[in-house]
């Protein structure tokens, strides 16, 4: 309904054309032009009042529930803008303090291009602890997505573009906004609106942060995509997110391997996510050398606990107990040995079985032979 020229005709001489806004001035390249940063439903200026910068909002039709998401932001009737003069209409806008910093988008695209695993692990765990955030909170973004994260100079993130936000007094609506399909569940829709929305994405953002710090070369296999690696709309048999699953299941990372596989539920919402989620960054209950008594299972998965407590959640696909302190399991196809903390030890080669530590050798079934190996994986034919 509004165009991209009329706020720039505007906005370009506002004297009389605002209702509260006084003295503000766009900012402008080297060239002299305007600067702006145009989205599906908005455009949004940088612009200079009071000697403080602030980020204006405009938008290209009225858009439902501004008002309730951004409160004292939201300006109502702000600006004039015109059709043909001297004829037009008075339109909302919603304006907010700049937040300094890069897209996260760039970020991660400069971050990969360099192989810097550094940084791509920094960005994975900051994502990460506003994942946990936003998991646990009454509300949800809506539309989260990398090119709506800001990294500031401090490495710290911000979440900008609230427009389809949930917020608890919209229980029961349907939602207006269905987010950007390269970062949704394919099978969303407009009832699909409370404060699980933000799962999907959040563990697929997650999920190829973690990957690219282990292999930045995933970038150039899959970074021309529209989302971040991994294509929602075929995800069963997306070659990016095989890969992802790969790689985490062949480094034993169960945690980061449960929270990818979420991706292939068949609805937008799972508690599974927040579940696994909430584990992140905290130390298993059996922290200390005591060795698990009892190997057990819940919703189809396997973990470790004592007659007191879970020690290692249920993460694994299959393994064995404890045995001369050393416990095999099974994640996916691969085995792996951890100890009491859950930590991976050791490594085992591609094979079809593994049978614990006995005498300080663990035997290993292939489909063609079987042999064993030490606590070091030195293989011995026997």
């Amino acid at each position: 309904m509004f165009t991209l020229r009329q706020y720039l005709f505007s906005l370009e001489d506002p004297f009389g054309l605002c209702r509260t806004l006084r003295d503000f001035s766009l900012e402008r390249d080297a060239s002299g032009r305007v600067r702006y940063t145009v989205g599906n439903a908005a455009v949004t200026f940088p612009i200079q009042m009071d000697g403080q910068r602030y980020a204006l909002r405009c938008y290209f039709s009225p858009a439902p529930r501004l008002k309730q998401i951004y409160g004292e932001e939201y300006l109502e009737r702000e600006l004039f803008l015109y059709d043909a003069p001297p004829h037009g209409r008075w339109v909302d806008v919603v304006l907010t303090s700049w937040i300094e910093g890069e897209e996260m988008a760039s970020a991660i695209k400069r971050a990969a291009e360099a192989y810097d695993h550094t940084m791509l692990s920094a960005l994975a765990e900051r994502f990460d602890r506003l994942a946990i955030k936003l998991l646990e909170a009454p509300w949800a973004h809506g539309d989260l997505k990398p090119e709506n994260i800001i990294v500031d100079p401090a490495g710290e993130l911000h979440l900008i573009d609230r427009d389809a936000m949930f917020l608890p007094e919209m229980a029961d609506e349907k939602s207006a906004e269905l987010g950007t399909a390269a970062y949704q569940h394919p099978l969303r829709s407009a009832e699909d609106f409370d404060a699980t929305i933000d799962d999907f994405s959040v563990a697929l953002i997650s999920s190829a942060l973690h990957a690219l710090a282990l292999d930045p070369t995933l970038y150039e296999r899959f970074g021309e995509r529209d989302g971040l690696l991994i294509d929602p709309q075929q995800i069963a048999e997306d070659e990016a997110f095989q890969a992802i699953l790969q790689r985490f299941e062949e480094e034993g990372l169960a945690l980061r391997y449960r929270i990818a596989r979420t991706l292939l539920r068949r609805r937008p919402s799972t508690l599974r996510c927040q579940e696994f989620f909430s584990l992140l960054g905290k130390p298993f209950a059996g922290v200390s050398d005591e060795i698990p008594e009892l190997f057990f299972s819940s919703n189809g998965l396997w973990g470790f606990r004592t007659e007191e407590a879970v020690t290692i959640p249920p993460l694994y696909d299959a393994g064995w107990d404890f045995s001369e302190g050393l416990a095999a399991v099974r994640l996916g196809q691969s085995w792996h040995f951890i100890d009491p903390t859950g930590r991976v030890v050791l490594h085992c080669p591609p094979c079809r079985e593994v049978k614990p530590f006995r005498n300080g050798r663990a035997t290993i079934y292939t489909d063609n032979e079987s042999y064993q190996i030490d606590f070091t994986g030195k293989r011995f034919e026997f």
